[in-house]
C-alpha cells in the first residue's frame, strides 16, 4: 500500500477518534469534577458507581482505541524516519503528515491514559 493511503486512512482513523474523543469529553469531565467529599453513604455510592460508568464506558475505550492505533501505526512511522533525511526545504510532505499523525495518536493516548489514572484514583 502507498505511504499516502497510509496517511489517508490513519488520518481519517484519528479524526474518527479525535470525534469520539470529543463526544466523550464531557463525561469524563464531569466524572473527574464530581466532589468526593459528599456527605450521606448513598451519594458517595452513586458518585463512586458514576465514576466507574465512565472509567468502563468512556475513558478505557477511549484509550485502548488510541494506542492500538498508534501500536499500529508506528512500525510504519519508525521506517519512514529510517529510510528519510532531514532537509528543510525539500521534504516529502505525505511522509512528514504520517509521522505527525503518528505522534499526535501517542499524544492523545498518553493524555487518555492520564485521564484513566485520574478516574481510577477517583
Amino acid at each position: 500500500m502507498p505511504l499516502g493511503d497510509i496517511v489517508a486512512v490513519s488520518g481519517l482513523l484519528l479524526t474518527l477518534t479525535t470525534f469520539m474523543f470529543n463526544w466523550a469529553w464531557p463525561k469524563v469531565h464531569d466524572a473527574l469534577a464530581m466532589d468526593e467529599n459528599q456527605s450521606g453513604a448513598q451519594a458517595r455510592k452513586r458518585s463512586r458507581t458514576k465514576v466507574i460508568n465512565i472509567l468502563l464506558a468512556c475513558a478505557l475505550p477511549m484509550t485502548s482505541t488510541f494506542m492500538a492505533l498508534f501500536y499500529v501505526n508506528l512500525p510504519t512511522a519508525v521506517r519512514v524516519m529510517n529510510s528519510s533525511t532531514l532537509d528543510l526545504w525539500n521534504f516529502d510532505v505525505d511522509r512528514t503528515l504520517y509521522v505527525l499523525v503518528v505522534l499526535a495518536l501517542l499524544v492523545f493516548a498518553l493524555f487518555n491514559a492520564w485521564l484513566v489514572v485520574r478516574l481510577i484514583d477517583k
